[in-house]
């Protein structure tokens, strides 16, 4: 399998990638809560090839079929991988537009992270503010501010 070129790479990730930053309940945690970043690139089955390449290229992450739209899923949660792998790749091969704010807010919370952070409620609730600037859904700004508040309530 060809290797994809890390130009083009960038190029696909700026047009149908995604930098997201979960928050969930878990109570195993201080503070009750778990940030939970990811990486992820959707495509129709017929590019399914392509998908793999991505894979290949960063060398982690999963793919998984979505059986509802036919579309194949390549996403990376580790957070060691999005540490190490890409994280260097976008500050050296960087994204343009939109894209890139998005990245930028990405990188901030992966930085809290590795830190440890966001194992205080301060750093978590530092994490929810920069997932809010991710989002234009209501919905989501929405859970976010809500957990910002009990986070706020948490001694």
């Amino acid at each position: 399998m060809k290797r994809l070129n890390p130009y083009y790479v960038t190029g696909l990730v700026d047009g149908e990638g995604s930098f997201y930053v979960g928050i969930l309940p878990r109570s195993h945690n201080y503070v009750g809560w778990e940030a939970r970043p990811s990486f992820s690139l959707s495509q129709n089955e017929e590019n399914k090839k392509l998908v793999f390449q991505l894979k290949s290229f960063f060398r982690c992450g999963t793919i998984r079929p979505s059986k509802k739209d036919r579309m194949i899923k390549y996403e990376v949660r580790c957070f060691k991988d999005l540490n190490q792998k890409i994280i260097p790749h976008f500050d050296k091969y960087q994204l343009a537009g939109e894209k890139k704010k998005n990245y930028e807010v990405f990188k901030k919370a992966i930085r809290i992270i590795s830190e440890e952070k966001h194992l205080k409620k301060n750093g978590l609730k530092d994490i929810a503010k920069l997932a809010i600037k991710m989002t234009k859904n209501p919905r989501r700004i929405k859970y976010l501010e809500k957990i910002i508040t009990l986070l706020e309530g948490i001694v």
